[in-house]
């Protein structure tokens, strides 16, 4: 009795393949919220630069919405950072939503009807960032497959 408990505790085994997050949230790129967020401000924020005033604190709308954005950026890649799993469906969805981004600015430099809301610098940065993190996490996703095919699962 001694010998299996022993065994069963100071095993040499270590179980590198965390607990996958489960169901379809976890395929829904989070820059969506973000995009939710920049409009329900658009519509709501008359002047997106003027300063917010919270206490101590001083900042602008725009300032709020590029904070929530890079950490966001840090969340999205922490989706895809597991080793020994295939992240590659989350990693295209943020690549996807960036490309979403993308031509809604593309629509909004054209002036194309309701699309000109996209047309500042403020949408202009939170393409850059989700594009750019998207890009990090497909990275992040393809080396931390390439490592767990090189070391296995030992």
């Amino acid at each position: 009795m001694v010998d299996q408990y022993h065994d069963e505790h100071t095993s040499t085994h270590l179980d590198i393949h965390p607990g996958h997050p489960g169901g379809w949230f976890r395929f829904i790129p989070l820059f969506l919220f973000v995009l939710i967020l920049y409009l329900i401000g658009k519509s709501v924020i008359a002047d997106p630069r003027a300063q917010l005033a919270w206490g101590a604190y001083h900042l602008s709308w725009v300032e709020v919405l590029l904070l929530v954005s890079a950490v966001v950026a840090l969340v999205e890649q922490m989706k895809v950072s597991h080793p020994g799993i295939d992240n590659t469906m989350e990693a295209l969805g943020m690549i996807g939503m960036g490309v979403v981004q993308l031509i809604l600015f593309v629509l909004g430099t054209a002036k194309v009807g309701v699309f000109s809301i996209f047309n500042n610098t403020e949408f202009l940065v939170l393409t850059f960032i989700s594009l750019a993190a998207a890009v990090v996490a497909v990275m992040i996703n393809a080396r931390t497959l390439r490592r767990t095919i090189g070391v296995g699962d030992n």
